[in-house]
């Protein structure tokens, strides 16, 4: 019997071996994944994945794809595109790489980090299809293993907890588009076990993803520390504070109004207790791209939010100065 739904992952890094993962466990959605570095070695091996909250697997991908045009040549319609690529607006646009698959039906799916990933999809896709902002409450990161094959040597290490959040990008969406999205986060509940809420006021939450996103992925280029271990280091906790104060004070200028309070983080003391009660060693995503000296997602993760502070008016030094730094480290890159 044929699935009803079909979806592709786009992108088979922390989040979207995850997601398709999860997902996988579904009666009636077919998981396709596309990824182009890891393929070869996704294709041998799987992904391997230990995790607190779903315990240990290896996860093969029903269908496994290395481009868009092998995807479409297998599947020429796709009820829903999960979008787990790195944002790097600088350097590519994200959009661009899945309009082939993107037909009318097609609802897409933002599973990004940082602040204006929206606006190249909304301009190529928003007048015919819904986009959806989802932001992910997750620890899960690749990690390195000294021993054993498998996947080169890495494998994803998933915490305890997972929440989405989405919300249409979308200024006008239908009821049809709203169902279909209800449809999708039940079966991620229902066979992938992901608590999964939809939000009308989807920025805030973004906004209270930043507040970790924005301090520790750029202060850990520069000490290249784990979370845990930043906090424990005076001067590496000082500029997380510094940092995530100026995020607070940027998204309450715009939203107009106090953050929800994910997790218990209403301030930059509680951010710092609430890393402090993480067990497991967190490691970055752009430390992890600087010490293989790739694109780091400077422009969503700093940029962006710097320039909506100039606009509203709010001081952020602190953030100036790590983006400046981080564009040099990027620029070392080449000498």
């Amino acid at each position: 019997m044929e699935s009803k739904f079909h979806v592709l992952v786009v992108g088979g890094g922390a989040i979207g071996g995850l997601l398709g993962w999860r997902l996988s466990h579904s009666t009636t959605h077919t998981v396709s994944l596309l990824c182009r570095s890891t393929y070869n070695q996704i294709k041998s091996h799987g992904i391997p994945i230990t995790s607190l909250q779903y315990g240990n697997a290896i996860y093969h991908p029903e269908y496994l794809y290395r481009t868009i045009d092998d995807a479409i040549a297998h599947t020429t319609s796709f009820d829903y595109i999960l979008v787990a690529l790195k944002a790097l607006p600088n350097i590519y646009d994200s959009s661009e790489v899945i309009s082939k698959a993107v037909g009318p039906g097609t609802m897409i799916l933002l599973f990004q980090n940082g602040i204006g990933v929206e606006e190249p999809f909304l301009k190529r896709f928003g007048k015919g299809n819904p986009v959806v902002s989802c932001v992910s409450f997750v620890s899960v990161c690749k990690e390195n293993r000294e021993e054993g094959g498998g996947l080169g040597g890495w494998r994803l290490r998933h915490g305890g907890f997972t929440m989405v959040v989405a919300g249409f990008a979308n200024e006008q969406h239908t009821n049809e588009d709203l169902q279909k999205l209800y449809n999708l986060f039940a079966e991620f509940q229902r066979s992938g076990g992901i608590d999964c809420s939809i939000k009308s006021d989807i920025q805030v939450y973004r906004w209270q993803k930043q507040i970790l996103n924005g301090s520790t992925n750029p202060v850990s280029v520069l000490s290249q520390l784990s979370c845990q271990e930043m906090v424990r280091h005076k001067r590496y906790r000082r500029m997380l504070e510094d940092v995530m104060a100026e995020i607070f004070a940027v998204a309450e200028s715009i939203i107009k109004g106090k953050l929800p309070g994910t997790n218990g983080i209403v301030d930059p003391p509680a951010a710092i207790r609430y890393i402090e009660g993480i067990e497991a060693p967190v490691y970055t995503s752009m430390l992890e791209d600087s010490l293989n000296k790739r694109h780091m997602e400077t422009e969503v993760i700093l940029k962006n939010p710097i320039d909506l502070a100039e606009k509203h008016g709010v001081a952020v030094p602190h953030m100036r100065a790590l983006y400046e730094s981080l564009l040099k480290i990027e620029q070392a890159y080449e000498k």
